[in-house]
């Protein structure tokens, strides 16, 4: 016998499922706006409701054994004593157009739960409740049928035989790639040093699953540049998959580089392997991926408009049973070519396959950030195994998905956007701004401006009351703020959440929706819909507020920046990890794996160090310790720094990289090094490159070039991690200060929590996210096993202790020289060993 596990609202969907995809009645975000109103309904329901009760059955129809399984959103007893499931819906369909049977799917899943908790149960009779939830009126709307059991039954019977062929799909399918995966061979034909205990952890990991943790088993590795890390994490991921450890494979990264490297290492093992049963794909957001946009570039995601997202679900099924029966690589190009041939959207294609595939491949955000994560997989842990590449990304990643700003003026924007014409949403935005006005007085109250201070673009004068936007005769009360951590120079930091922040805010919400499911076609509709998805973002983020945050208030002229700080993100990356049953987090530099498991919430995580694969012989590693790059020495720096940037670049004809902590310190030392060095050919890295301004950049990092190239880069930028030039396309790079964060207040808050918490606030906040800036811009030098070349540390705190102890182990040979006399010595020195 076989088995299918199953998610009622899957099969429900899967197989009910009619018509559009419409984001008009179904909102902006209306799945994060329904759990809460469903905990809200849930709790006010009362005692003997009891809320999301999982249930689950296992039938067999056929040769198929089914499980079935998922959360009810409530059952109680009625006044007759009868047993109700309630199915809760959110909706923004008006309220005169809410009917008993405007969705069958609604009903449908409250047939289902109601079949497997009267088998469980004994029950004779049910019942099923829908309780609509309207958004835009605050109303709740039920309806109510009767069921006998064996109706009920019945139904359920019905779908799982009208699901039969998928089921035996994908049962084929499971047997072809479990014969597949246990057949797999390592597409080498051998592994580099130190691959194959990379692999071995890996692969240990993932059969350890849940037997270790109810939340997992969790491993950092730190693999040094040219282990082969994408490999050695998928291949022996896959082998244990092929053991029926692990039901899907997910590979998230944080860069589009990283996960191009993923599908090229499953394109090597489907050549190297014919007939390999394995699918993947490759997830897209839908902002890069959608074949229908307005002027504005925004997806438009209504029937009316998009032909993709007209009669979706119509041909959604003849388009999977089709494309299931290719090749099984989803990628981007190719789910564009299929969402053109089947006229579906690209998008939700992409997220229908994923379904069937074994391997996804996306961005962090799809298991982190809590907007826009996978709930069809993520609602309820699973037997899920996480790759996580690049991982020394992720403290910074997380902390900016579960933050959010929003700026005053954004109200006011949107007040000129719709100044034409009568609407309600004129007053809602009015008393908002209001509200702001007086938060945004009490800042400045709180932290005066210094006197004779500067003012950038933010210090303008008060523009909305210049343009008499706004009742000036009725000032608003001042509202009473927390007792501050911080209040200077405009700015306040609080440990708790100001009231007075929230509720103007939350008010606003449902007009605006109203105005913008109203108005799609309005001009001001792309200004208003900004200002939703910013509200949107605070208010949620103000719904998970509590002592990992902070509140920033910023004050300037007539602006408000308001900022939520997660300062802290580790329950929230702990709860996101301990959906699947093992998490491998990997990356070149995760130096000190301490840091990196308590700011990522794993502490009891293994973690494990893996040797470099080439010979320490093929880096010479210098450092400078006569340069200070302390702010206060800055000038006095640039001088010597562009003479050992000179020697640096005259030990061999190549190219180099320089990288600096900032764009002004680069800036002067290109300056200085242009006037006094002008033979040596440069290239400095502008601000805000756009992709093809980056490709234009690397491109002059030609290989085997005829005369030396120096290019001057910011430590941490774009060219900092994630650019492979190997070979003779760069050969040398210098490394400007320790790469310290720049002090601010909001750095310093940082500082502060970990100083309260564990007494590592300096390391936490600056050292050790400096540190990494540093190795990931090293890493840049040696790529392949063939490569040599040189590092130039130039800070006299590379020698000290407390950096020294975060070198790597094949650091050890580093050579600290007393100026660029010396320099030059030992780079003849090194240069002179080659053959």
């Amino acid at each position: 016998m076989h088995e299918i596990r199953l998610a009622v609202r899957q099969l429900v969907e899967f197989l009910l499922q009619r018509g559009d995809i419409d984001s008009r009645f179904s909102g902006f975000d209306r799945a994060n706006e329904g759990a809460r109103i469903h905990r809200r309904l849930q709790k006010q329901a009362g005692e003997g409701y009891r809320p999301e009760v999982f249930l689950s059955i296992t039938q067999q129809v056929e040769e198929v054994v089914y499980t079935i399984e998922g959360r009810a959103d409530g059952i109680f007893e009625d006044a007759e004593g009868r047993t109700v499931i309630d199915e809760i819906k959110t909706t923004g369909v008006p309220t005169d157009q809410i009917t008993e049977g405007m969705n069958f799917c609604h009903w449908a899943q409250g047939m289902v739960y109601g079949a497997i908790h009267a088998a469980h149960s004994a029950l004779e009779k049910l019942d099923v409740r829908l309780t609509y939830y309207q958004v835009d009126d605050d109303k709740i709307i039920y309806f109510t049928r009767h069921f006998t059991s064996a109706e009920l039954q019945d139904f359920l019977l019905e779908l799982l035989r009208d699901y039969l062929p998928w089921a035996r799909r994908q049962l084929r399918w499971a047997g072809l790639r479990q014969q597949s995966l246990t057949a797999l061979p390592f597409p080498y034909p051998s592994y580099r040093p130190g691959q194959r205990a990379l692999a071995g952890e890996v692969y240990r990991a993932c059969r350890t699953g849940r037997a270790g943790s109810k939340k997992g088993s969790r491993l950092f590795c730190q693999a040094p540049t040219g282990t082969g890390k994408t490999m050695s994490a998928l291949f022996p991921a896959m082998k244990a998959m092929g053991e029926g450890n692990g039901e899907k494979l997910f590979y998230f990264t944080a860069r589009s580089t990283a996960r191009a490297a993923a599908e090229e290492a499953v394109q090597l093992l489907r050549r190297t392997s014919a007939g390999l049963a394995f699918r993947s794909v490759t997830l897209t957001a839908k902002e890069k991926v959608c074949l229908c946009k307005n002027e504005a570039g925004r997806p438009v995601c209504i029937p009316d408009a998009c032909p993709y997202a007209r009669g979706y679900y119509d041909r959604l099924k003849p388009a999977l049973a089709a494309l299931l029966d290719g090749d099984g690589c989803f990628d981007r190009p190719a789910i564009e070519a299929a969402a053109r041939q089947y006229s579906v959207c690209p998008f939700e294609l992409g997220l229908d396959l994923s379904d069937w595939c074994d391997l996804i491949i996306g961005d962090y955000n799809y298991l982190f950030d809590p907007t826009v994560h996978l709930r069809r997989f993520f609602e309820m842990a699973g037997d899920w195994v996480f790759l996580i590449d690049e991982a020394h990304n992720l403290p910074d990643r997380a902390r900016d998905m579960y933050s959010a700003r929003f700026a005053k003026s954004s109200i006011l924007q949107a007040r000129r956007a719709i100044l034409r014409g009568k609407n309600s949403l004129k007053g809602h935005l009015m008393r908002a701004d209001k509200a702001l006005l007086a938060v945004r007085r009490a800042c400045e109250a709180l932290a005066p401006r210094r006197e004779g201070k500067e003012g950038g673009a933010e210090d303008a004068p008060a523009q909305a009351e210049q343009l008499g936007l706004f009742d000036q005769s009725a000032q608003a009360s001042a509202p009473a703020l927390p007792q501050p951590l911080y209040a200077q120079d405009g700015t306040c930091f609080f440990r708790e959440l100001p009231p007075a922040l929230i509720r103007p805010l939350q008010g606003l919400l449902s007009p605006l929706q109203d105005w913008l499911e109203k108005n799609p076609d309005d001009p001001a509709h792309e200004a208003l819909l900004d200002l939703y998805f910013e509200l949107h973002d605070l208010i949620r983020t103000a719904e998970r507020y509590d002592e990992h945050y902070v509140t920033q208030l910023t004050a300037r002229g007539s602006e408000l920046i308001i900022r939520l700080l997660c300062l802290d993100p580790s329950a929230f990356v702990d709860s996101s990890l301990a959906c699947g049953r093992t998490a491998v987090l990997f990356s070149a530099t995760l130096i000190p794996p301490g840091y990196y498991k308590s700011v990522l919430g794993c502490s009891g995580a293994r973690a494990v160090a893996l040797e470099s694969p080439f010979p320490a012989g093929n880096l010479g590693l210098y450092c400078l310790p006569g340069i200070s790059t302390r702010y206060r020495c800055r000038e006095a720096s640039i001088r010597p720094i562009s003479d050992a940037l000179a020697a640096l670049a005259a030990g061999r004809v190549g190219n180099y990289l320089a990288f600096f902590p900032s764009y002004a310190y680069l800036q002067q030392v290109y300056e200085d090094f242009t006037d006094r060095y002008p033979h040596i050919r440069t290239i400095a890295q502008a601000s805000g490159l756009d992709e093809a301004g980056r490709a234009d950049f690397l491109s002059r990092f030609a290989p085997d070039p005829a005369e030396t190239l120096l290019g001057f880069g910011v430590l941490g930028g774009v060219f900092g991690e994630g650019v492979d030039l190997a070979g003779s396309r760069l050969i040398g790079c210098a490394i400007v200060g320790v790469g310290l964060p720049q002090v601010n207040p909001q750095q310093e808050m940082l500082r502060r929590y970990f100083d309260e918490k564990d007494g590592c606030g300096f390391d936490y906040a600056y050292r050790f996210p400096g540190m990494n800036k540093v190795l990931q811009a090293a890493g840049r030098v040696i790529r392949t096993e063939t490569d040599r070349g040189v590092v130039l540390l130039l800070d006299d705190r590379f020698a000290q202790e407390s950096y020294r102890r975060l070198f790597p182990r094949h650091w050890t040979h580093i050579q600290y020289l007393s100026g660029t006399g010396a320099l030059q010595q030992a780079l003849d020195a090194f240069w002179g060993q080659e053959t």
